[in-house]
């Protein structure tokens, strides 16, 4: 919190505020700004309280005590005012200067409130280590080339990160991001997650809490130092459930859940696209073509992410979202709709625990529903339904086999279901028949 203190500029009669925020290398300031008021003498100043001593040397002391009292009221509020509106705002002094000019009066250049950024801080660490103004700890040594790739490695993930899915603040920073970010990282690849993520920690430990002694509430370090980051917890709507959540009564709510609901439900049904791409649709994507002499609406678009083209038909229940809302839903902020789901699929009543596979975690169902994980939805129920695992990554976009199956919820009992179900079993369980069969 920002202390104030009221003083006389030496040599002169102007009064000035003098405003502080701690260290400059935690990221502090001193700022010394006129109030526009004045003492008749110097020597009338009481320092210790910070006012005008009333004297008849001095006729408007009492005048401008007050003006610093309120003055002071007024600066307070607007720092608060600051802190509470923008989460995460690391206060500037342009910032101050802003809120003592519009007290004084006077108009000053200002920029815009500079909000939490963490590639910004993680940036401007990567060219710290780079240039040795930051050594390790221990021993006191500049960081290793290899080192130094890992954070550079680590922004590029981050930014690209943002860019598909949202915003980090220094609220959300938490074990949901830890999830969200494997659950994304393994769309991308699977390898070096566990690395990724430690250096991640190392990043917010030693710089952004060690060094700039920034606040992350739901961030413990503890809790992710101790578990395995590729346990991630992993789930997807079946089509029951689907069926509930496209059904569900949600007429006393805003038009913005039945925009998420329904983003989300058509994104399942038809090809599980990365939200990125999903975002991206617009009614110009949607064709009609004629598949096995019927016509059609097919989507199709190309992935952002490797530039290859999708084309997939649309199936019916997406077909009536689009007519609904004239068009492909759009959802707003990546974030914001994400908190919607999970209300949603609590009202649905998905509220099971999901394991992980050791069974050393669980979370109840409704907590781990995202955007992202209508991918998992479709590429899951796709796959139980019989779908080969080569057009489910023609419509998904996964580059290898490897990465879908690492979508796919694969458990023992849909394994053996599905190997009772196949031509395969069916052809061995009666084998002479079937070589009678095949003879013919």
């Amino acid at each position: 919190m920002a202390s104030l203190r009221y003083s006389i500029k030496s040599g002169t009669n102007k009064i000035y505020l003098l405003v502080s925020t701690g260290r400059k290398e935690n990221g502090g300031f001193i700022l010394r700004k006129s109030i526009n008021q004045v003492i008749e003498n110097p020597k009338n100043w009481n320092s210790k309280k910070q006012e005008i001593k009333i004297s008849p040397q001095e006729p408007n002391a009492q005048k401008v005590n007050t003006y610093i009292s309120e003055h002071r009221t007024q600066v307070l509020k607007g720092i608060q005012e600051i802190e509470k509106k923008e989460e995460g705002v690391l206060i500037q002094k342009n910032d101050v200067l802003e809120i003592i000019d519009s007290i004084n009066g006077s108009v000053s250049k200002v920029r815009e409130i500079k909000k939490f950024s963490f590639t910004s801080h993680l940036e401007d660490f990567i060219i710290a280590i780079k240039s040795g103004k930051i050594k390790k700890k221990s021993p006191k040594m500049p960081y290793e080339k290899n080192t130094i790739k890992s954070y550079v490695t680590l922004l590029g993930k981050i930014k690209q990160f943002e860019s598909e899915l949202y915003q980090l603040t220094q609220s959300n920073i938490s074990l949901q991001f830890q999830e969200d970010f494997i659950e994304w990282h393994s769309d991308f690849e699977n390898s070096y997650t566990d690395k990724i993520l430690d250096k991640f920690c190392s990043f917010v430990d030693n710089y952004l809490i060690g060094r700039l002694l920034l606040k992350f509430p739901k961030y413990n370090p503890k809790m992710w130092s101790n578990q395995t980051h590729s346990e991630s917890l992993k789930t997807y709507l079946t089509f029951p459930e689907l069926h509930k959540l496209l059904n569900l009564d949600i007429s006393s709510k805003p038009q913005e859940w039945h925009n998420v609901r329904d983003t989300y439900c058509f994104n399942a049904f038809t090809c599980g696209m990365r939200v990125n791409d999903l975002k991206k649709l617009t009614n110009d994507n949607i064709h009609t073509r004629l598949i096995r002499g019927e016509q059609r609406k097919v989507l199709i678009f190309t992935q952002n992410k490797t530039n290859e083209p999708v084309k997939t038909p649309i199936p019916e229940p997406a077909l009536k979202i689009i007519d609904k809302h004239n068009g492909i839903p759009k959802i707003e902020s990546e974030q914001k709709s994400n908190e919607i789901l999970k209300k949603l699929s609590k009202m649905a009543g998905f509220t099971e625990y999901v394991y992980s596979k050791d069974s050393k975690k669980k979370q109840r169902k409704y907590e781990l529903i995202t955007n992202h994980s209508a991918r998992r939805s479709y590429c899951t129920n796709a796959w139980e339904m019989g779908m080969d695992l080569l057009t489910i990554m023609a419509n998904s976009g996964h580059k290898t086999p490897d990465i879908l199956l690492n979508y796919i919820d694969r458990k023992l009992e849909k394994m053996v279901e599905k190997t009772y179900d196949s031509k395969y079993f069916k052809f061995v369980d009666n084998l002479d028949e079937s070589l009678k069969m095949q003879a013919v």
